[in-house]
């Protein structure tokens, strides 16, 4: 009798664990390298602030997150079927609309394109038609600005990351590589030892707002309005720029002033 009554307390507590495992809300992000407001370390340790904004917002509606690294591609593609329920750092767009729901934003960014060239080659491209003569290089599934990513006319070959299209750009497969993140690029040259580059006169001057993407077809799609209002109000009362001065880096700026986009 008392073995029979230890299985059956036994039994009851195993049920309760289950029940809380059941009961967890847990909402499936990706992250990927793009320092410095992600950065993924040794054994794929990952941090940023927008690791720690996202994390927060979500604990204070009762869930919590559970991330995995993977290529920008491989989470567009799961945001469209619905395998991932949120990614940062989306970039607002016609297409993505159709299947993204846009948290945010955060604030809004100067994220000028530049055109990587070899050393000495600043002067090649001055202007948005001298991409027209030259194999440019850029990252799948990139938006990067729609005459640029609209354009037929520019010969464009593809790169899975940063890192693919730095070695493709050494050993002289591009004349350019198209770049959002500048910063993130000089980092990956860097680390190949390569120095022999440079940036070219034309960019393309754009200020766009810092989103989180929700696939709507995520399985707490009906969480959106709740956290979308947790988001900003975090923005609104400086809880995200406190976030990001943990890490020393520029928070997003506030407001809905859009810069005219144009070249310098």
């Amino acid at each position: 009798m008392i073995k029979f009554r230890g299985i059956l307390l036994l039994l009851v507590i195993l049920g309760w664990v289950g029940q809380g495992f059941a009961d967890e809300k847990v909402l499936q992000a990706d992250f990927r390298p793009r320092p410095p407001e992600m950065v993924v370390g040794e054994g794929e340790q990952i941090s940023g602030p927008l690791k720690d904004i996202l994390e927060e917002a979500v604990a204070r509606l009762g869930y919590r997150v559970q991330w995995r690294v993977v290529p920008f591609p491989h989470s567009l593609h799961d945001l469209e079927n619905g395998q991932v329920d949120i990614v940062p750092r989306v970039i607002q767009s016609q297409e993505r609309e159709a299947y993204v729901s846009f948290l945010g934003p955060l604030g809004f960014q100067d994220k000028d394109i530049q055109f990587l060239v070899h050393k000495g080659q600043e002067g090649r491209i001055r202007s948005f038609d001298d991409l027209k003569s030259l194999v440019v290089g850029v990252k799948l599934k990139t938006a990067y600005f729609d005459a640029f990513d609209k354009d037929d006319g520019i010969h464009k070959e593809t790169a899975q990351d940063d890192q693919s299209l730095a070695r493709m750009f050494i050993g002289g497969r591009f004349d350019t590589v198209a770049l959002l993140d500048r910063q993130s690029m000089e980092g990956v040259l860097a680390g190949l030892g390569y120095k022999d580059h440079a940036f070219a006169e034309y960019r393309f001057q754009q200020r766009i707002g810092n989103y989180y993407g929700m696939s709507k077809k995520s399985s707490h799609a009906d969480l959106f309005p709740a956290l979308n209002a947790t988001l900003q109000e975090m923005a609104v009362k400086g809880r995200v720029g406190e976030l990001y001065k943990v890490y020393g880096v520029e928070a997003p700026m506030m407001g809905p002033v859009e810069k005219t986009p144009g070249i310098k």
